[in-house]
């Protein structure tokens, strides 16, 4: 996973910049639930074993359709790879969003990623609303063969290529989640391209 690691550490560091710097144009909580433990009354009645059934773990597929209800957005989804010099890539359609593949695919454990332009030199593209998602907003993924799988965001985070959790955003994990990236902040004429990265953390919810 280090190597993968350190792949990453570049891609993210320029991150869509094929997308950052061809077209220019959160806060972080937690929520948590406490329940109580209640003790049992007395009972003379043999103890029943309650025996709950295995999660089934969901199929893992490759999807063309993405969907963020809360933000109108509903658009393909295309694959994307590593160019040659260690960036991911991203759809040249602004209204296109990529899924790294060769990657993680929903319905596999680890961290699906999903990027796309914030905007174009013609005005708003795909992510452009992304900013406005909030813990609970859910990200729908599906393909042809009618697989889908609910995402839930927990988080909304911006960081600079220098400051960014690389392997909390690439790393491997145990649990099936999802992150979104695209470009954010100030347009820099001189370097052409955005000096943030907006990255929108989520987990697998309920499957559909």
């Amino acid at each position: 996973m280090r190597k993968w690691a350190a792949l990453f550490f570049v891609i993210f560091i320029c991150i869509s910049l094929a997308g950052c710097m061809d077209n220019h144009s959160g806060n972080h909580e937690k929520a948590e639930t406490l329940i109580p433990e209640v003790s049992p009354a007395p009972s003379d009645k043999p103890e029943i074993l309650e025996v709950k059934k295995s999660e089934v773990p969901p199929v893992k597929f490759l999807p063309d359709i993405i969907e963020i209800p809360s933000i109108s957005v509903k658009a393909v989804i295309k694959p994307v790879t590593i160019l040659a010099n260690g960036q991911m890539d991203v759809p040249k359609n602004t209204g296109v969003t990529g899924i790294l593949y060769p990657g993680i695919l929903p319905g596999e454990k680890g961290n699906v990623i999903i990027d796309g332009h914030v905007d174009s030199y013609t005005g708003p593209a795909v992510f452009y609303k992304l900013k406005k998602l909030k813990q609970g907003d859910l990200i729908i993924v599906s393909d042809q063969l009618k697989h889908r799988l609910t995402y839930t965001v927990e988080s909304a985070e911006v960081f600079t290529p220098a400051e960014a959790p690389v392997e909390r955003i690439f790393g491997n994990t145990d649990e099936y989640r999802m992150n979104l990236i695209t470009c954010t902040g100030r347009y820099s004429r001189k370097k052409k391209e955005h000096e943030q990265r907006l990255v929108i953390f989520a987990k697998i919810g309920e499957k559909l």
